[in-house]
């Protein structure tokens, strides 16, 4: 069994130990020592990290009492010099009250237990077992924060089973083994191995993120401490930017925004609308000047620079009506573009050996059917001569 100083010595940065034993698993030493301050993966929180006679320690785990340390070399000597990465080890203490005093508003004002969760040292998720819109959240996330302002106390204790279940708002399953409970002021009562702060006032900042939806319930994404002040820190730089480019206040940027996302979907739409009218009239052109074999045009064109949208309505244009049998190709950095078919009323036309053809040629993806067939590849420089080997074969098909 290793000693636990962990929870002897939850604020300690550094330790002694004695090396009882370094085994090679898969070209990993993994080292025990006779006490340890790295707390092992466990309680959903992750396990600590730093060193231990200068070599970084890679994983920490329990097994069977035995605390075992992952290191990629293997150490000289008896005993061990251990320094915690405390930075993150604090900052996980941070997010694990945090999350624990969150989850207990929920549970006290709102009856949602929480089910699930993911801690890490910059942020993590809580996933309830029902749903709370966003009023409710804002109202948690207040209520919560007060509870860091009281400053309340965290005892970390091992009551009797009846004790616990008189106390608990959670189920308690039978055990015969002490169960540590983590008693947060008159907030939080609940099972836990993981490390926590001592007092409320520890966390700082409780700061909700994102509230999704996720399987039967919600999932909550927030950050507590340091790593909400950050958050803080790098939104309000962004605002206060965006407000400068704006040229307005801080307060006055959503508002702003919407306005331009709006402004920008009405133009939008009237470059849409444009690119549309220009597309009729290149149509109308094109079938002005375009071959005929018997009673069917055959198109054939090339539109550098083009997407797929600008291919798609001219196609539409050109098809709108039987009698026509289009061999369109776009390219631009992404690479080119094929588009073939006519009208689905167009007797005696099949595009698909063209198009197989084609695409071939420019060593591209695609398919479709008889009237209607698309793709992209990325020989570009062989668009050319594609279109033209595509056409001659839709033109001998016509002629037939």
């Amino acid at each position: 069994m290793t000693s636990k100083l962990y929870y002897e010595r939850p604020y300690d940065k550094t330790f002694e130990a004695q090396i009882l034993s370094q085994t090679d698993v898969e070209g990993k030493n993994h080292v025990v020592l006779d006490q340890t301050l790295f707390y092992p993966s466990g309680g959903g929180q992750p396990c600590d990290l730093g060193t231990l006679n200068g070599v970084v320690v890679e994983d920490v785990f329990e097994e069977k009492g035995v605390i075992v340390h992952v290191l990629a070399q293997k150490l000289a000597g008896d005993t061990a010099h251990g320094e915690l990465d405390w930075k993150r080890r604090y900052a996980l203490m941070q997010q694990h009250l945090g999350q624990h005093m969150l989850s207990a508003v929920f549970v006290r004002d709102y009856d949602l237990a929480t089910v699930g969760m993911r801690l890490r040292p910059d942020a993590l998720y809580i996933d309830l077992d029902g749903y709370i819109n966003e009023e409710s959240l804002a109202n948690a996330e207040m209520e919560a924060n007060r509870a860091i302002y009281a400053q309340m106390p965290v005892e970390f204790i091992f009551p009797s089973l009846e004790e616990i279940r008189l106390h608990s708002r959670r189920d308690i399953p039978e055990t015969d083994e002490a169960i540590r409970i983590v008693k947060v002021g008159n907030l939080d009562y609940v099972p836990c191995c993981g490390l926590h702060c001592q007092n409320t006032a520890e966390v700082g900042m409780i700061k909700v993120l994102k509230l999704d939806t996720h399987k039967h319930g919600s999932r909550i994404h927030f950050v507590c401490g340091l790593a909400a002040l950050k958050h803080f820190a790098m939104v309000n730089t962004q605002v206060q930017s965006i407000a400068h480019h704006l040229t307005c206040a801080e307060g006055e940027v959503a508002d702003r925004v919407l306005k331009l996302h709006e402004e920008v979907q009405s133009l939008k739409e009237d470059k849409n609308a444009l690119q549309n009218r220009i597309a009729a009239l290149e149509a109308a052109e094109l079938l002005r000047s375009a071959p005929r074999i018997g009673d069917v045009a055959l198109v054939t064109r090339t539109l550098p620079n083009a997407t797929q949208v600008e291919l798609k309505q001219l196609f539409a244009h050109l098809t709108e009506n039987p009698g026509v049998v289009v061999v369109l190709g776009g390219h631009n950095d992404t690479g080119a573009f094929l588009m073939m078919g006519c009208n689905k009323t167009q007797k005696g036309v099949d595009v698909r050996e063209a198009f197989r053809t084609a695409l071939t040629k420019i060593s591209g993806k695609g398919g479709g059917g008889p009237c209607y067939a698309q793709g992209f590849g990325s020989h570009t420089e062989n668009l050319e001569e594609a279109l033209k080997e595509a056409s001659e074969t839709i033109h001998a098909q016509l002629k037939d």
